[in-house]
């Protein structure tokens, strides 16, 4: 039977139906329309381009739009969201992994590509699925998930099944994932026992704290064992802190500091490595005792520890007790003072960005700070483009152009605090997509000015 074509009148067809009938062949007509999909017809040639992947185009556009003072925050949010959109819907295998995790730091806004991502059966899907889980803090239809992915032998499924066994009518299959020979299984374990903590846990957490070759597996053990108030377990981190760290020591104070432990025991034990104690556990304990306030012995414990930090020890933890310090306190904002003149350059960068903090202070600790960065001190540079200095900031623009990709995001991420949207649009179509992708969120992630 022939069919009876009809001709389509010009006017009922969008712009997407227009285009595809305008390309030469059906392969191309698909091509666009996936490359559009989310794209409405009347979205700037920045955010078309964007979605098309085509970098060229990309930088012209966004070039053109800058020049006409189109570029703003809401613009190059715009473009953000789709090159992330992109980069979700088209990368394969291991790159599709880095991306979906590179994602996980703006997934609200980017929980739609997520979505879709995770309907596949294949390694991304579980990825995308899990960067949703975490983001959310939940597993939906848990039961569900760990009996269809627990025996999987795709370690990246088995982690769904372990995500989702959050609260105590799962724990007996949480806690076999605890020993899961794959590291992404036991983790994704341990976040579902740091989301809803249960008292059965303590034991198990406590031997994953003592014996998982992966730090960032211990340090999630020692937090979710926070969640249960129990004097043993006080203690037994005690023993752990003994032989940790100095990164898991950090995490056991702020365990300690854990509203469950700190009323079991954890406050006094706080007490003990503020007063006792150096590095940064005991720079994390003096800044929580200063935070939680209450006890003034407590309370001149943590200053006393700060300040001590501040003026002796390894750069790293000068600094470190530099940023945590309140610079309202006289005898801290003294020991600022020192620290800006000290021979070590960051540590001296550190006081002098604190100082900016004070009124009339911050003229001199400004001047400063400009002297540091004509001498190349790239910190200094930061510092100064942050606080909007405009040399700075130009200065800071150059460096998007450096052939170290962490230094690129580095000087994006500075003029993005600065509110210097339009100038750190540049990485969004750079030519490495990893850069691309965390240039995105740290758009999609900032606040208005």
């Amino acid at each position: 039977m022939a069919v009876e074509k009809r001709a389509i009148p010009k006017q009922r067809l969008d712009c997407r139906a227009r285009a595809v009938l305008s390309t030469g062949g059906l392969a191309a007509a698909i091509g666009l329309l996936v490359a559009t999909l989310g794209v409405g017809c009347a979205a700037p040639l920045s955010v078309k381009a964007a979605a098309r992947g085509d970098r060229v185009a990309l930088k012209i556009a966004m070039g053109e739009e800058k020049a006409r003072g189109k570029l703003d925050q809401k613009r190059v949010a715009e473009v953000a969201k789709a090159v992330a959109e992109r980069e979700i819907r088209q990368a394969q295998g291991p790159e599709a992994l880095a991306r979906i995790d590179e994602a996980r730091a703006c997934w609200r806004p980017l929980a739609g590509s997520l979505e879709q991502r995770a309907q596949r059966s294949d390694d991304p899907g579980a990825g995308a699925t899990l960067a949703l889980m975490d983001g959310r803090n939940r597993a939906r239809d848990g039961e569900a998930l760990v009996r269809k992915h627990a025996t999987s032998s795709n370690p990246l499924w088995r982690a769904v099944a372990a995500r989702a066994a959050v609260g105590v009518k799962l724990g007996s299959a949480r806690r076999t994932f605890y020993v899961d020979p794959d590291e992404r299984v036991r983790l994704a374990a341990l976040r579902a026992a740091l989301e809803l903590p249960d008292p059965a846990d303590s034991a198990a957490l406590l031997e994953v704290a003592r014996l998982d070759p992966n730090t960032v597996a211990q340090a999630i053990a020692v937090r979710a064992a926070a969640g249960v108030a129990s004097a043993d377990v006080v203690l037994a981190l005690r023993d752990r802190y003994a032989t940790a760290d100095e990164g898991l020591r950090q995490s056991i104070v702020d365990a300690w500091g854990r509203p469950e432990l700190a009323k079991a025991g954890g406050r006094r034990e706080i007490v003990t490595v503020a007063e006792n104690q150096s590095g940064a556990a005991a720079i994390e304990a003096g800044a929580w005792l200063l935070q939680m306030g209450g006890d003034p012995e407590a309370r001149a414990a943590g200053q006393r520890a700060l300040l001590r930090a501040m003026g002796e020890g390894l750069s790293r933890d000068r600094v470190l007790a530099i940023g945590r310090a309140p610079i309202a306190d006289r005898d801290v904002f003294a020991a600022m003072q020192k620290a800006a003149r000290d021979a070590d350059v960051p540590v001296k960068i550190a006081a002098l960005i604190r100082l900016e903090e004070v009124t009339e202070e911050r003229s001199k600790a400004s001047a400063e700070l400009r002297k540091l960065a004509d001498g190349g001190a790239r910190d200094a540079l930061f510092a100064l483009a942050r606080a909007g200095d405009p040399v700075a900031v130009e200065r800071v623009v150059k460096e998007l152009s450096s052939t170290d990709a962490e230094v690129r995001l580095r000087a994006m991420n500075v003029l993005v605090t600065a509110g210097r949207f339009a100038s750190a649009a540049d990485l969004l179509a750079d030519a490495h997509p990893g850069v691309r992708m965390r240039a995105s969120c740290a758009v999609l992630s900032a606040r208005s000015p």
